[in-house]
């Protein structure tokens, strides 16, 4: 057995050195580009060396029972060394100077503000009941304070500099805890100290298959633009009377927050299911930790505030599209952009996106026993329910809110956190073409939710990893509501 482990880990590490083999220093850097023959269904696909090397890595990672990325031989966009040295790649985009403003003003209709956010703001990054978040490009913020002196309006500045605040998300700290032994697992790279790349996240959900397999099930949806897979893990008794819940989380690239914290509640039910509630058993659980993994990728290698999926639109040049502006309730409403080069982009059309047709595929096929469906994110610290497209009700609106405003109570005995509850649209989240809206139109389960996470706009979607345990326990108490409330 020991032969057969180290002749593995040889050829793992034999053919990981092939790809990352040193290039002449007198020879020009070029990209290499490799063709991908894909399974039936799926059109070939053209991958840089950097990617495919990078993809070698996930896909190898959870077969070998240690992290192979701490060798030093491997590439500096590894997960390990990025956490080492991530700032001095000169790769990555950098926002020196830029800052997060909290303008104490609500009215998004307001003209001085519409005008003052058009000037000086880089991107409206949340509205809340504290204001609004605004970040400033450094060469903007002289300019932005004379402004804004000759109005009303107060403000805030939230975040001094945005690249120190990056560089937090990229620290680790000590998140264990002795009376939260799911915090500590053997055989798993992942722990909830740091934030994670995909490869680390995909050896998790393996690990939970091995570790649970009377329980556990991987389900592979669909695959991204890059050939990531797109993993969904199950988690039942196998009971076919149960109501099954969907729950997904990183929606947009930057949020780093909700996958950790959905992770953290994955291991949280598995390593407590003989101990739990029957309303916990009684449902099948349907988890999708990371619905943009290209998107996420690139936010942990490349530009930490990227939000979109990884599209390429050729007649412009640029990348990506907001999945959660994709699916085809009221899309191109307000809240999206057709502009291709704007973080709000929806997309060539409904459903464009490998990502969101198979959430969409996926989700039809369960529509007869789907109870509720979840997708958390960052952030605001709402529970937010249809719709998010104008100020209408639903039919279940009442009791939308009753579970919410209990989901909400649950949070303040937790760990006295303030959640807001209302539609999306009451709470200024309004966004056409979201995911939740077109479930509770299309599928119609007994509950929808959009949960926003952590905070309020001190770090917004640069929370440092010492939230993510306090946040993967709110996720898993809303979890516990949900099934309160579906038995």
């Amino acid at each position: 057995m020991l032969i057969k482990y180290l002749c593995y880990n040889s050829l793992v590490i034999s053919l990981l050195f092939l790809l990352n083999l040193p290039r002449h220093p007198c020879r020009k850097q070029h990209s290499h580009f490799f063709l991908l023959r894909s399974i039936p269904g799926f059109p070939s696909a053209l991958i840089s060396s950097d990617e495919l090397y990078e993809n070698t890595v996930e896909s190898l990672q959870w077969l070998v029972p240690m992290d192979i990325r701490q060798l030093n031989i491997f590439s500096p966009q590894s997960s390990y060394q990025i956490n080492l040295r991530y700032r001095n790649s000169s790769s990555v985009k950098r926002y020196p100077g830029f800052q997060l403003w909290k303008i104490h003003e609500n009215n998004i209709e307001d003209k001085v503000l519409r005008t003052f956010w058009r000037l000086f703001g880089t991107e409206v990054w949340n509205i809340n009941q504290d204001g609004i978040d605004v970040l400033i490009d450094y060469k903007n913020t002289a300019k932005a304070k004379e402004f804004i002196a000759k109005t009303d309006f107060t403000y805030n500045i939230m975040i001094d500099d945005i690249e120190t605040a990056i560089d937090e998300t990229y620290t680790e700290v000590n998140n264990s805890n002795a009376n939260m032994p799911w915090l500590d697992r053997d055989s798993t790279i992942l722990n909830w100290n740091r934030y994670h790349d995909i490869g680390d996240i995909q050896q998790f959900l393996q690990h939970i298959l091995e570790t649970y397999p009377d329980l556990a099930e991987i389900v592979q949806i669909g695959v991204t633009h890059h050939k990531r897979p797109l993993e969904v893990l199950r988690i039942s008794n196998g009971n076919p009377k149960n109501w099954a819940v969907f729950i997904d989380a990183g929606m947009q690239a930057r949020d780093w927050l909700s996958p950790a914290a959905l992770t953290l509640a994955i291991s949280k039910l598995t390593w407590l299911w003989d101990n739990e509630p029957s309303v916990m058993h009684n449902i099948d659980w349907y988890f999708l930790p990371v619905a943009n993994p290209d998107g996420y990728q690139y936010a942990r290698i490349t530009d930490r505030l990227w939000t979109k999926n990884r599209y390429f639109d050729s007649q412009t040049g640029c990348y990506g599209v907001n999945l959660n502006r994709n699916y085809d309730y009221q899309w191109g409403g307000a809240g999206s952009s057709e502009n291709p080069c704007k973080n709000l982009f929806r997309g060539p059309k409904k459903f464009s996106e490998p990502e969101t047709k198979a959430i969409r595929t996926f989700m039809h096929n369960m529509r007869e026993f789907l109870g509720a469906y979840v997708s958390f994110g960052a952030y605001g610290q709402a529970i937010a329910y249809p719709w998010g497209d104008a100020d209408y009700v639903t039919d279940n609106q009442r009791k939308l809110h009753n579970v919410a405003r209990r989901a909400m109570l649950n949070f303040r005995k937790l760990n006295q956190a303030e959640y807001r509850v209302g539609t999306s649209y009451r709470l200024k989240l309004a966004r056409a073409g979201n995911s939740a809206d077109w479930v509770q139109q299309r599928i119609n389960p007994q509950y929808v939710y959009n949960v926003f996470l952590k905070d309020q706009g001190r770090y917004g979607y640069l929370m440092p990893p010492h939230y993510i345990v306090e946040s993967g326990e709110e996720v898993y108490e809303f979890m516990k509501t949900i099934a309160t409330a579906l038995n």
